[in-house]
């Protein structure tokens, strides 16, 4: 039954395309396997569980001094990496992502070791936001000890994989 239901609108939209008719038209291929179609998501499961879990301080994954990349995956999630610094040594960190007109905004935070006092936070609305301290207000001088980098969409729903780059120059 369906077979034949489909030959018709096959036959049809030929019969259409001949007659110069206009109107709507649908393609079915069933020569593709199901999964073949692009994913919904803008996420793999992959991005998603990488480096977790690390939603909560005490779960923080460790930096160790190369980029990184991971994924926010809505429901409110968000990232956080444990940097060690020393006194005097300054920190800068920066995400690049597809914004996807918002709906893949993140945001990024420099926090204190227990989440507590944000010291730094980039809120744009482009590809790329950046933190540092100092030089990000109203961060104070770096004194030694662990900090938190803190990636998060803009809104609890946002999905977006991300690239996280960290530079910590050795203090002059």
């Amino acid at each position: 039954m369906l077979r034949g239901a489909i030959l018709r609108v096959a036959r049809a939209g030929v019969l259409a395309a001949a007659t110069g008719a206009t109107g709507c038209s649908l393609v079915l291929d069933f020569d593709q396997p199901a999964d073949a179609a692009p994913p919904d998501a803008p996420v793999s499961v992959e991005q998603c569980a990488a480096h977790e879990p690390n939603d909560q301080p005490g779960m923080a994954t460790s930096w160790v001094g190369v980029d990184l990349a991971g994924a926010i995956c809505g429901n409110g999630d968000v990232d956080l990496f444990a940097i060690t610094l020393v006194a005097g040594q300054s920190v800068m960190a920066n995400i690049t992502f597809q914004n996807r007109g918002g709906s893949g905004d993140l945001d990024l935070r420099l926090l204190t070791a227990d989440g507590g006092s944000v010291l730094d936070e980039s809120r744009g609305s482009s590809d790329t936001e950046t933190v540092m301290c100092p030089g990000g207000a109203p961060c104070p001088a770096i004194t030694g000890g662990t900090y938190l980098i803190e990636v998060r969409g803009f809104m609890p729903a946002v999905q977006s994989a991300y690239s996280l780059h960290i530079e910590t120059p050795p203090v002059p």
